[in-house]
């Protein structure tokens, strides 16, 4: 039985693989970014650090699923932007890795972003992933409850997330905890990844 806690600042490299293992549409993309480092720096420490209500299921010492949470944009953004520079210097330093990949793949995210619903009505987000050897346990819905359990008594008023028309599974555990559709977008994003374009989604719920 898996256990339910608080994301903390140790659990930065175990989640940090999850993610990386699932970023290509929940599958593994190592060419896509090469750097399982990097990613954690990018899109896990600004949640450890500047997020709220971030979950992890544990068993036996393995997380086998997450959810980072935050609950307004401009804390992650604020924690970030002072260490892009020194980031992207390591980058083209090659103390990640080839650049190329990471570098294309963060432009396309500059250039190809989702849709988003207003900040002013959901001002928090979330990311969520389950381990594909955990999956289908009940892990996602438990991680998720916990996480809107825990916006509800921090007094955050409404929550956004980004998914695709893909991901079957993903979508129908977001209506069944009250989300709904707010917007969509066919988004050229993934096209080098995936072989054509894919519908992206934001999904939100009042709380």
């Amino acid at each position: 039985m898996a256990l339910l806690r608080l994301a903390e600042e140790k659990d930065l490299p175990a989640i940090a693989r999850l993610s990386h293992r699932t970023l290509l549409l929940g599958r593994e993309g190592p060419l896509v970014f090469p750097s399982q480092e990097l990613w954690g720096e990018l899109f896990v420490a600004p949640y450890l650090r500047r997020g709220c209500c971030s979950r992890v299921a544990e068993e036996e010492g393995e997380i086998l699923g997450y959810i980072l949470g935050a609950c307004s944009h401009l804390a992650l953004t604020l924690y970030l932007l002072p260490r892009i520079p020194v980031l992207l210097l390591k980058l083209l330093l090659g103390c990640y890795g080839p650049p190329l990949p990471h570098l294309r793949y963060l432009l396309r995210l500059l250039l190809f972003p989702g849709p988003k619903a207003p900040k002013s009505l959901y001002p928090a987000h979330l990311h969520i992933a389950v381990d594909p050897k955990a999956q289908g346990k009940g892990l996602g819905k438990a991680l998720l409850r916990d996480f809107l359990d825990c916006l509800k008594k921090s007094g955050v008023k409404g929550v956004q997330l980004s998914t695709t028309r893909a991901n079957a599974a993903a979508r129908k555990l977001y209506g069944s905890l009250g989300f709904r559709l707010y917007a969509k977008q066919a988004s050229p994003f993934w096209a080098p990844y995936h072989g054509h374009p894919v519908i992206h989604e934001v999904w939100v719920k009042e709380l």
